[in-house]
């Protein structure tokens, strides 16, 4: 066997050898964590696809957004490898950008992530942030902000306590 075929070989028996040691429940999610320094008013602009958003105010100077990746329960039967694939991809390149105070969190936009995965969020943000989210598919709870806030889900509940 060529020294090519034999370490392409051995990549995809590791592969397959580490998401069958973690488990199917562990390689049909994952998450990840990210945080961005503001100074002033903190624009937090949130469009989600699939999964629920949770934005919480609090006396802090940054915006942290954690993330929960969830892949289908199809595709973790037909394709165990596809699934660390897609969440690898989506760790490694999360859909945030920020540009001085505004924070911009985007729905999935490749056609497999969409098809295939969902991410519930997380966010803690400075309580006069201003804050925006839109989601397709997912509940939204925003609590503790006392800045401008926007929120409407087409198919989930929308709460903001008082």
């Amino acid at each position: 066997m060529k020294l090519k075929n034999r370490t392409r070989l051995l990549n995809v028996l590791f592969i397959t050898a580490a998401i069958t040691y973690s488990g199917l429940s562990n390689a049909a999610s994952g998450s990840f964590e990210t945080s961005v320094a503001v100074d002033g008013t903190a624009i937090v602009d949130v469009t989600n696809a699939s999964g629920n958003v949770t934005v919480r105010g609090a006396d802090v100077d940054e915006v942290t957004i954690r993330a929960r990746i969830t892949i289908s329960k199809r595709l973790q039967k037909t394709d165990p490898l596809k699934v660390g694939n897609i969440i690898a991809q989506i760790k490694r390149s999360p859909p945030i950008t920020s540009d001085g105070n505004r924070v911009t969190v985007q729905a999935l936009q490749k056609s497999t992530h969409k098809r295939y995965a969902s991410i519930s969020y997380e966010i803690l943000v400075p309580r006069n942030a201003e804050v925006n989210v839109q989601s397709i598919s997912g509940n939204i709870h925003v609590s503790g902000v006392t800045g401008r806030v926007t929120a409407n889900s087409e198919s989930g509940e929308v709460t903001m306590p008082g």
